[in-house]
């Protein structure tokens, strides 16, 4: 007989009879239970009852016993009670089965958790704690000690058999415990707030708890087993709300808050240095060169790292951080401040490869740049643009020709061999457009410019290829130094102007030094009768020896220039006339080439016979004489 089947058949025809299991109960004299179970399949009717039973739905005991209307086959009534009653044991059987295998499971599920939870807090209490470490939340002690009530008395009631005042007296403690233990959580999680952060590939974990009351900030580092953490130093500055946090790399996580003043404040977490090294070295350093956006992503940043700070520039705006405005943290994140207040924060990406001689980030380093702010920032990745093929220890992110110079935040750089780069000491913010093709020297016997700082100008030499530098303050009456040049590393000349006049006229004076710059003498106040000595805008000077020089005249208008010859070291000048001075009237300056004088007469701006061509003309016996080449 199937029981299930003789349970549905039972059902339909006592809900076809609009009789409830209670009613139908009353009419056999067994409970409601009985009849539930019947109609589960879990229990069967009394052989006593079944013609009862068929009476009361009007069926035959073999339609009954069929559990079908209709069928009429007979039945051994005997038989089919017995082996619906086996049945029903049967299924008693593995249903007590399973409740014994499930208990047996619970009961080992929960003493395995127990005895782990148990030897977590001992381990954290004797051992962990000692070395001082600590949960990196203070909830995780209350809720282990809530998993340890749990599952101790839930493996302790599964223990006990037939000892109900034991269970019911062991579950009240177990509530009385667990509402003591939940109070002290609740009660710690209102005064200590956690935050918990992993990077992105799970190999560093954040961790802060913070004193909601005072603002007090702990930083948790070197993490054990994902929950414990060693706390190793607090915020300078207590936190008012929230903290943002902001993984730049996988070791570098930037946080940013409010102290109770209000003030923006700034901390960067790093990891460790990286490489398996512990030297230590300066970010700031490390970072030395031109930096910008890598194409293809959002922003558009650049930097110039030098020994005048760091040069920020978005959007056309720049802003100079110097070194005191900027902060390390570690060996891998720098934060730049602007009148205390945090602005950027720059972090070295894991790219980054460090040279081991200058500290200097390799070729191919990448870093991450961000703005400091409570707001959502944007990460940008900087490439360096500079080039580093060349030997770092001579590295400064300026690449220049050999024997040139070039200005790049206010520092001149200039290089004699056109790998390594030499910083000239000064301040050239003001002086890069002012340097013409006359007024500087860079040779292995003299290295010479200026610069003008606060209406003084100052000039700045060195005798032996930039390995040191003298610099001197020049007479206050120096505006601007048109030409200089030195024959030896002693003896130089200079012309210098003081004042300006309409039609391009200058005042001004050629000197002399015989020192290597440190004192200089007037020789020279201008081309013309002593009442009107001047120089004009473009005049350039040359001497070939401590004796011989040339000085140029150029009109305002470039139609003419005119060319003036010295034999007495610049004292006195005349004029040099050279072949049709009606046409070719545009004297340059003498160019020394090869021990020989070349001169180039043009015809000037307004010059167009024979397409406006010029001549040359040489002097080997400087100056005196000049034949046309």
């Amino acid at each position: 007989m199937d029981n299930q089947k003789f349970g549905r058949f039972i059902r339909d025809l006592r809900k076809k009879a609009n009789m409830t299991q209670k009613e139908l109960g009353e009419k056999l004299n067994v409970t409601d239970k009985a009849v539930s179970k019947w109609e589960r399949g879990l229990g069967f009717p009394d052989i006593t009852i079944l013609n009862s039973l068929a009476e009361i739905f009007g069926i035959t005991a073999s339609e009954l016993l069929n559990a079908e209307l209709g069928n009429k086959e007979n039945v051994n009534l005997e038989k089919a009670v017995q082996d619906a009653i086996e049945k029903v044991t049967k299924e008693k059987e593995k249903k007590e089965n399973r409740k014994r295998k499930i208990k047996k499971i619970l009961k080992i599920i929960s003493i395995i958790i127990f005895a782990l939870m148990v030897i977590l807090q001992l381990g954290y209490l004797f051992v962990m704690k000692t070395h001082g470490y600590e949960y990196i939340s203070d909830s995780l002690f209350y809720i282990v000690n809530e998993f340890i009530i749990i599952f101790g008395v839930l493996f302790l009631i599964l223990q006990i058999k037939n000892k109900k005042i034991i269970k019911i007296v062991s579950i009240i403690i177990a509530c009385i415990l667990s509402i003591v233990n939940i109070a002290f959580m609740i009660n710690n999680a209102s005064q200590i707030k956690s935050i918990i952060s992993f990077s992105n590939d799970f190999s560093n974990e954040l961790v802060l708890k913070i004193d909601k009351e005072t603002g007090e900030t702990q930083f948790l580092r070197n993490s054990k087993l994902i929950i414990f953490a060693k706390p190793t130093e607090y915020f300078e500055y207590s936190v008012d709300g929230n903290i943002k946090h902001q993984w730049l790399t996988n070791d570098i996580c930037n946080l940013t808050y409010t102290d109770k003043d209000g003030n923006l404040r700034d901390y960067v977490a790093t990891y460790g240095a990286r490489g398996k090294t512990i030297s230590y070295y300066y970010v700031y350093n490390s970072l030395l060169g031109r930096w910008q956006t890598e194409i293809n992503t959002s922003g558009n940043t650049n930097l110039i790292v030098d020994s005048k700070g760091i040069k920020v520039t978005r959007n056309k705006q720049s802003e100079q951080f110097t070194f005191e405005n900027c902060k390390q943290f570690g060996t891998t994140a720098l934060v730049l401040y602007k009148e205390e207040v945090p602005k950027y924060v720059i972090a070295l990406n894991e790219d980054c490869k460090i040279d081991s001689e200058t500290d200097i980030i390799k070729s191919g380093g990448t870093i991450t740049f961000c703005d400091v702010s409570m707001n959502k920032t944007i990460k940008e990745k900087l490439n360096c643009r500079s080039d580093k093929s060349g030997n770092l220890a001579n590295y400064t992110g300026v690449d220049i020709e050999a024997n040139e110079y070039e200005i790049d935040n206010g520092i001149l750089y200039i290089s004699y061999d056109g790998e390594s780069t030499i910083e000239v000491p000064g301040d050239f913010a003001n002086e890069k457009s002012e340097y013409n093709d006359y007024n500087y020297q860079i040779s292995e016997d003299k290295t010479v410019f200026f610069y003008r700082l606060e209406n003084r100008t100052y000039l700045v030499y060195s005798d032996d290829m930039g390995k040191n530098w003298t610099t001197v303050v020049l007479n206050n009456d120096i505006d601007y130094i048109q030409n200089i040049h030195f024959l030896n590393k002693d003896l130089g000349f200079m012309l210098q102007f003081n004042d300006s006049a309409l039609a391009g006229v200058r005042f001004g004076s050629i000197l002399k030094t015989i020192d290597g710059g440190k004192t200089w003498t007037v020789v020279n106040n201008g081309i013309g009768d002593s009442e009107m000595k001047i120089y004009r805008d473009g005049s350039q000077i040359l001497f070939t020896d401590e004796n011989t020089g040339f000085i140029t005249m150029p009109n305002a208008g470039g139609e003419k220039s005119e060319l003036y010859y010295s034999t007495d070291g610049g004292f006195n000048f005349t004029k040099v006339s050279i072949g049709d001075d009606k046409i070719y009237d545009y004297y340059n300056l003498p160019t020394l080439e090869q021990g020989k004088l070349y001169l180039d007469i043009g015809q000037g701006s307004d010059g167009d016979y024979n397409g406006g061509d010029s001549k040359r003309y040489c002097s080997e016996d400087n100056g005196k004489t000049w034949n046309e080449v």
